[in-house]
């Protein structure tokens, strides 16, 4: 059965549950959800960062979700989760919908459409309560990670000793658009796979990933009439390069160590790419908090670095008037592409109200690189790529 199928019988058989529930299984239905209000602010109106400008927002991450989770038997349950998102550069709606299977304690099994679980907060990013922070670092857990996949997962858990080690593989495909510094990009990946190693003793963890996608399409519609003209007129081995079409990859590594009093944690991460154009990004993270009573205050530093391969110009240049446009064109198009190098210092409290509320604070002081587009979307030739955002938040879970 292929992955689309498969994935229809599990919309099929989630869409069954409220039937079920009108039948008497009540006891077998289980609902909770999520949801964040979060406002925010940046200190310039020569750019915007993660949608935020010089006015106060309360438009970018905020959420509401529902989830629900039915139980057909002691092994198989199926869980569907709908979120409503105020981003307008994202999209409301299922957010997952799988089948689990439990043969055994250790053992589980997933089908439908999974989240990537490849980030230490990968799989409840959505969920600001299961985190410190109020936006995880952007170097890391921004767009440019796909944050969920249509397939079918693995995962066994072994113990040694005082020793947890969760194994989990996954495999499947992705086809959505995302969103970086201000440019949409469809992606379409037929075939990704990869798999996760974490170990937990006491208070420290280890954990690392791998994804891999061997052959990565993307089209994106502002440069689409450019690679056309590049064709037409004999210039193939231009256009092919800013064609994206081919393998991409990415390789993880986190630790972290929690005591009743302070925690220190980090990420590390690598992509790579045999794409002409498409960047290799190096970015990591690293977090310290600290308790004291129901607040916990936390530092952050985060930094990434980005590095794109230009695509040589070899268009004749006076020659001709259509040449030279050609030629000009090309040189527009290499200083397209978004090269998100950024340094961050983030310092923030949270306070849990209760055992299901948090309210956060944040304020986050955004280095980038002069001329680069370090995550933002320039307004102004004049911002030097350095700005200041301010943001609150209240979480909570039900």
């Amino acid at each position: 059965m292929s992955l689309n199928k498969s994935l229809l019988a599990v919309m099929a058989t989630v869409a069954c549950l409220f039937s079920l529930e009108g039948m008497g299984g009540t006891d077998k239905l289980e609902l909770s959800g999520f949801a964040r209000a979060v406002g925010g602010k940046l200190d310039t109106n020569l750019a915007t960062y993660e949608g935020y400008d010089s006015g106060v927002s309360f438009s970018e991450k905020s959420l509401i979700a529902v989830q629900a989770d039915y139980g057909f038997s002691s092994t198989l349950s199926a869980s569907v989760q709908f979120l409503l998102h105020t981003d307008q550069d994202r999209k409301s709606g299922v957010e997952w919908l799988y089948l689990t299977y439990a043969p055994v304690e250790d053992w589980q099994f997933n089908v439908g459409r999974l989240r990537t679980p490849f980030l230490k907060y990968s799989d409840v990013i959505d969920v600001g309560f299961a985190y410190p922070w109020i936006n995880a670092p952007q170097q890391l857990y921004s767009s440019y990670m796909f944050s969920q996949y249509e397939g079918v997962s693995s995962r066994y858990r072994a113990t040694f000793g005082d020793a947890v080690v969760d194994f989990e593989a996954y495999y499947g495909g992705y086809k959505d658009n995302l969103i970086s510094s201000g440019i949409d990009v469809e992606v379409e990946v037929d075939e990704l796979y990869g798999g996760v190693i974490e170990v937990n003793y006491g208070g420290f963890q280890l954990r690392t990933a791998a994804i891999n996608g061997p052959k990565v399409e993307t089209s994106i519609d502002e440069i689409a009439p450019l690679i056309q003209g590049l064709k037409a007129a004999g210039f193939d081995d231009i256009a092919e390069r800013f064609e994206i079409n081919d393998s991409a990859s990415a390789f993880l590594l986190g630790a972290s160590y929690d005591t009743l009093n302070w925690y220190l944690s980090g990420e590390w991460m690598k992509v790579s790419s045999d794409i002409d154009v498409l960047a290799n990004l190096e970015s990591f993270y690293v977090s310290y908090g600290y308790y004291y009573e129901s607040v916990l205050f936390h530092i952050t530093y985060a930094a990434s670095n980005q590095s794109i391969n230009t695509v040589e110009n070899t268009i004749p240049v006076g020659v001709t008037p259509a040449l030279d446009q050609l030629y000009y064109a090309v040189e527009e198009l290499n200083s397209y592409f978004p090269t998100d190098d950024l340094d961050t210092w983030t310092l923030g409290a949270r306070w849990d109200v209760k055992t299901n509320v948090a309210l956060k604070t944040e304020v986050s002081f955004l280095d980038g690189k002069e001329g680069k587009t370090s995550f933002f979307v320039v307004d102004d030739q004049r911002f030097d790529r350095n700005a200041t955002l301010y943001q609150v938040a209240l979480e909570w879970v039900f």
